[in-house]
């Protein structure tokens, strides 16, 4: 699908309308047409008669009467398209954005791996803005100019005037060159649009990341780098202002040589008394002239709009036409009823081919067990979380619970029954129990507190004067990290998931906290656990430790059977137990336990 097919696709999810506008449109043509041919004939009835002869005032009235009722009726008719044609062009503009606000959600989180999050942001935004004149003024004055250039056109066929000709030569030539014009603003346009989206990406960078930034004193380097990206933007725009201002001073030259023809061969054609020319046919002809004025300006500025969404609507089509790498089967099984029985066969997966983070893993996690992951850094311990819920698919073997293949089920239902707390939490700029909410909105606030009590949040949020309808700041930037994660078990156990998923969600928080949120997990005990973890007091009251190194499983079991058998395992184990013997008495009776 090309722009303009699309831009067809868009207008036509509106089609009643839109044929309703296409029709009235061209009824305001016929009736625009026909005025300078009813004055025509006026000025030849009343050029005619004798001085002093009033018997052709009836007529005359008649035609100039015909003339101004077909020029109102165009008007109207005209109006009444422009309604019509503005509500089509909307509801356009409005599947546009819906359609690649769907795109975004639908795609992999592979998608995002390999687009810039500006760009994104700048194509979903900015980029439609742009191809708003495309969908309404192509659609209003580009439809109304074309059929008029075109009406002009049979008319002077059906006049079967040789002056007719000069109309021949100039509105091709108008349109052929208009047409070069574009050509040639084409990829300036795309350029434009491209800068625009870099610029769009590093104002977003420094906005997220200006903590980093005033950390590392790269204020400077930051700035050169965003003059760099609007340098780059402000000149796109310069060369396409200087490209589209030509098509203004082209088509005035043209019409005016157009004009002074008609007159200067319509005149020499009366003076020589040549049959089929005379004043009415003249007048006519300049009526003609001046009615293709506006389409050819308005025609070279429509083409111009049309190049520049185009560049625009390119953009647009490479998300909405992106395909997600994770699909459903044609008739998927509900996970709804799961138990939670997580089982790997032969699993590897790579997030680019060539190199694989996982291979061959094989173990299985009987439902509502608690194993806890560890490893070397770089081992893939989140990938193995990011393979759950179908984030990303693996690369071989499968990944079963309660013995059936997870590609098999349903996504959405899938992803309801693992619940996920990772260590970078993002919390939306809303209330604390809208956030808490966020994946069960029925959910009571009875239901909300009994989760944050569990996450040991409910307290804290207790404390605050507007309680859990607190607004808690861009991505929870009201809140500490260890309140954020808090808050973000609670979110995952309210949808109370049939798989618990804890990504080193506990490092933020002391180890008394964590002691009081694993005791209150134990409510949960249905739910099959994974916990990435270094804290030695979960390790060891996991049900089943897994050991990972370099992708591949070195060791699984439970502690006792890990600890002085496995050499990674023990070396992992007393790093981090000497990291933490120093912990206050508290909290090391809460590890002994």
């Amino acid at each position: 699908m090309n722009s303009f097919q699309m831009i067809v696709h868009y207008w036509t999810m509106t089609k009643k309308k839109f044929i309703g506008g296409i029709v009235l449109v061209l009824a305001s043509t016929v009736f625009t047409l026909l005025a300078p041919t009813l004055v025509g004939r006026a000025v030849n009835l009343a050029s005619e008669a004798i001085i002093g002869d009033t018997s052709a005032i009836g007529d005359f009235a008649v035609l100039m009467l015909a003339a101004i009722a077909s020029g109102f009726a165009a008007f109207l008719l005209n109006r009444w398209a422009r309604i019509l044609n503005a509500e089509v062009a909307s509801k356009a503009l409005y599947y546009v954005r819906k359609d690649i606000y769907d795109a975004i959600y639908q795609q992999s989180f592979s998608f995002f791996d390999k687009q810039e999050t500006g760009q994104l942001v700048a194509r979903a935004t900015s980029d439609v803005e742009q191809t708003e004149m495309a969908f309404g003024m192509t659609l209003n004055m580009g439809v109304q100019g074309l059929m008029t250039l075109g009406g002009v056109l049979v008319a002077l066929l059906l006049l079967g005037n040789p002056v007719g000709l000069i109309f021949l030569m100039a509105i091709p030539a108008s349109l052929v060159a208009s047409v070069v014009i574009t050509m040639k603003l084409r990829p300036v346009f795309i350029e434009t649009r491209d800068a625009f989206g870099e610029l769009t990406n590093t104002l977003r960078e420094n906005i997220v990341g200006s903590q980093v930034v005033r950390i590392f004193s790269t204020q400077d380097k930051e700035k050169a780098k965003f003059a760099r990206n609007n340098t780059r933007f402000r000149d796109a725009s310069i060369r396409t202002i200087k490209l589209s201002s030509i098509f203004m001073p082209m088509n005035m030259v043209l019409i005016s040589i157009m004009f002074v023809s008609v007159l200067y061969f319509g005149g020499m054609m009366i003076i020589e008394g040549v049959p089929g020319m005379d004043i009415g046919v003249l007048i006519t002809l300049q009526a003609f002239a001046g009615q293709t004025i506006f389409p050819l300006i308005i025609m070279g500025q429509i083409l111009t709009m049309f190049v520049q969404s185009d560049a625009a609507l390119t953009r647009i089509r490479e998300v909405i036409d992106s395909v997600p790498d994770i699909k459903e089967v044609a008739d998927p099984v509900p996970a709804s009823g799961i138990k939670g029985e997580v089982a790997f066969r032969d699993v590897s997966f790579g997030y680019t081919p060539s190199n694989l983070v996982l291979k061959n893993l094989d173990f299985a996690v009987p439902a509502g067990k608690k194993i806890a992951i560890i490893g070397t850094t770089g081992s893939g311990k989140s990938t193995i979380i990011n393979l759950l819920p179908r984030f990303y698919d693996v690369s071989a073997g499968e990944i079963r619970i309660d013995g059936v293949n997870i590609k098999v089920y349903k996504l959405e239902e899938l992803r309801k029954q693992i619940g996920i707390v990772s260590q970078d939490v993002f919390l939306f700029n809303k209330s604390i129990l809208d956030n808490i909410r966020f994946g069960n909105d029925e959910a009571t606030l009875e239901q909300a507190i009994e989760a944050a009590k569990v996450a040991d949040i409910h307290e804290f949020i207790d404390t605050l004067p507007e309680k859990y309808d607190t607004m808690v700041g861009e991505r929870g930037m009201r809140l500490s990290g260890g309140q954020k994660q808090r808050l973000s078990i609670a979110r995952a156990l309210l949808i109370k998931p049939r798989i618990l998923v804890f990504d080193d969600s506990t490092s933020s928080v002391d180890v008394e906290t964590e002691y009081r949120i694993q005791q209150a997990l134990e409510l949960f005990a249905h739910a099959t656990t994974f916990i990435i973890t270094q804290r030695i007091s979960t390790i060891r009251n996991a049900d089943l430790i897994l050991v990972l190194d370099k992708g591949r499983v070195v060791g699984f079991g439970t502690h006792g059977d890990l600890i002085g058998k496995n050499a990674l395992y023990t070396q992992i184990y007393e790093t981090l137990h000497q990291k933490q013997k120093n912990l206050p008495a508290k909290a090391e009776e809460a590890t002994r336990q």
